[in-house]
């Protein structure tokens, strides 16, 4: 099996205590059962500490979270104490593989990074090459074999990023170009009464979003973060598509998200990176929320 991924995800590492949106604050973190097993085995002060942060019941594992929300595994420094003692290969699945996310597309798996963290957001923004794909790593296992799919998303995700490549074109006409080749309308892309019918993470950010339907169009080099911001959220939601109409909503959905990041971004003062990862962290994140942007494409 062979694993792609696009050029910018090998460059990636978690910058621990300088990130401002710590993965570490306010997610009850999973512990797989495989992790959980050598933690109960880790000898010293360690092991102590690891077995005192871990909730045990009958449904499975999870760490601790202290009143301020933090894991009870992070330090006063925003470091992992489990890392400082005895190395990242000791994590839990979730924590070794965030913000990493994976699809089956043809006869490959393809990886990327998720926008929801800044640094993650921050690559992808900076990068102007991401139709380019690098093999990140293959194997000979056959435990777990591709199963491939009738429908080519590989193909049409070509197609599409053909389109949106195009700088002879103005943005906001590959835009259009993209909404008439999957019969995306204009009504269900502008139509903000799905605001009301989102979840919020944080109840401050749900104003950011208020106006989506008139967001600003970003042209020349402004306009290439929306265009990166739009190539991540195909690669990621619409690559793994199983049919024609599923591919569809996929692309709806990330037109839809991509006006959120411009509204955040053009319209509220923030940086093109924190658009995207708060537009990650409230959205693209929530299967609920994507859900409810499938619907709404869905009725018009």
């Amino acid at each position: 099996m062979r694993c792609r991924a696009p050029i910018y995800y090998q460059k990636f590492k978690c910058i621990a205590d300088r990130c401002r949106h710590s993965c570490c604050v306010g997610w009850e973190i999973d512990v797989d059962e495989e992790s959980r097993r050598i933690y109960r085995s880790l000898t010293g002060e360690i092991g102590n500490t690891v077995r005192a942060a871990l909730v045990e019941d009958a449904e499975g594992a999870h760490f601790a979270l202290q009143p301020n929300g933090r894991c009870a595994l992070l330090d006063d420094r925003g470091l992992c104490r489990l890392i400082s003692a005895v190395g990242e290969e000791y994590l839990c699945d979730i924590c070794r593989e965030h913000p990493r996310f994976y699809n089956e597309v043809g006869d490959c798996l393809e990886c990327g990074i998720g926008a929801c963290c800044e640094e993650a957001a921050r690559l992808m923004l900076e990068e102007p090459d991401y139709r380019t794909l690098v093999c990140v790593w293959e194997d000979n296992c056959e435990e777990n074999p591709i199963t491939v799919s009738d429908f080519d998303a590989k193909t049409q995700r070509e197609r599409l990023y053909d389109l949106l490549s195009n700088g002879t074109r103005a943005y906001a006409d590959r835009l259009k170009a993209i909404t008439a080749m999957y019969d995306i309308s204009e009504a269900a892309l502008s139509d903000e009464t799905v605001l009301e019918r989102l979840e919020y993470l944080y109840d401050e950010h749900r104003s950011l979003f208020a106006g989506f339907s008139a967001a600003p169009m970003a042209e020349g080099v402004d306009a290439a973060y929306c265009e990166r911001f739009l190539a991540y959220l195909i690669y990621r939601h619409a690559s793994g598509a199983h049919n024609g109409q599923e591919f569809r909503l996929a692309v709806g959905s990330a037109l839809l998200l991509e006006r959120f990041f411009r509204t955040l971004w053009l319209s509220n003062g923030l940086t093109a990176a924190e658009s995207a990862r708060i537009v990650s962290e409230e959205m693209e994140y929530s299967e609920e929320n994507i859900a409810v942007l499938r619907h709404a494409l869905l009725c018009r």
